[in-house]
């Protein structure tokens, strides 16, 4: 079954049937879910290969996010400090 076509003149869009509902002839495949595969060999090989450099990489990039943090937290704290001297000042 196709879907009914109509034009409205004052719409530059064709309005469609929303109601379509396929044939089984109209289906692609009706193929059961995959199963879950095994990992490969080489995907285990290259994960013990590189896992303790990935830990290296990791204290790395964690070292640098910690000082970027608290670089980027040192303003505000300095700030903090100096409207409480104000604060306490008046």
């Amino acid at each position: 079954m196709k879907p009914q076509i109509t034009t409205n003149k004052n719409s530059r869009f064709p309005l469609t049937d929303y109601n379509f509902q396929p044939t089984v002839e109209a289906r692609t495949s009706s193929a059961p879910a995959r199963t879950p595969r095994k990992l490969p060999a080489f995907y285990r090989l290259s994960h013990e290969f590189f896992g303790a450099e990935a830990y290296r990489d990791y204290l790395t990039e964690f070292s640098a996010f910690t000082v970027l943090g608290l670089i980027s937290v040192w303003p505000i704290l300095s700030m903090l400090h100096a409207i409480t001297r104000m604060v306490r000042n008046y």
